[in-house]
């Protein structure tokens, strides 16, 4: 009896003074998908973030703004850049990069500007009228969700 009685009182010694808790699995990450705050666009779905992304059919220029669009993309092998290829372009990076490829040598067009943070695409899309980027939702603070405008939102 006292051996089970020390096991228990050391059991639960060893829960009390560690942490032992389920861990959770990571918060989903969620993208914002951002324009230049001057865009008369207000919404915009997957759909049309996607044509407007990949400069697809007529969406080459923003409507009422008369406006080249400017897709911005981002440097390196990040969650959100996956992210957004997988549910937005529904391409592979090597992909979009082909097809940015065929389009600059058939058009002279060229391919998205590649940015290195969240910081440097709310402010290039905030700086040029007809940019088009995505963020992690959490990057845009108050300050700078006043700089651009958040068309839709998207989340794993």
């Amino acid at each position: 009896m006292k051996k089970v009685f020390s096991f228990l009182v050391l059991i639960t010694i060893f829960f009390l003074s560690t942490n032992h808790s389920i861990s959770k699995s990571p918060a989903a990450l969620e993208l914002a998908i951002i324009i230049n705050k001057d865009n008369p666009i207000e919404k915009l779905s997957i759909t049309e973030v996607r044509l407007y992304w990949m400069k697809r059919g007529t969406q080459k220029s923003w409507p009422g703004l008369k406006t080249t669009v400017l897709p911005v993309d981002r440097k390196g092998n990040i969650a959100e850049k996956s992210l957004f290829y997988k549910l937005v372009v529904k391409l592979s990076e090597a992909e979009v990069d082909s097809y940015f490829a065929a389009k600059q040598y058939q058009n002279s067009e060229s391919p998205p500007v590649k940015l290195n943070s969240d910081k440097e695409v709310i402010q290039y899309v905030a700086d040029n009228k007809g940019a088009i980027g995505f963020v992690k939702t959490a990057s845009l603070t108050d300050e700078l969700r006043s700089q651009v405008k958040l068309v839709v939102s998207i989340s794993e």
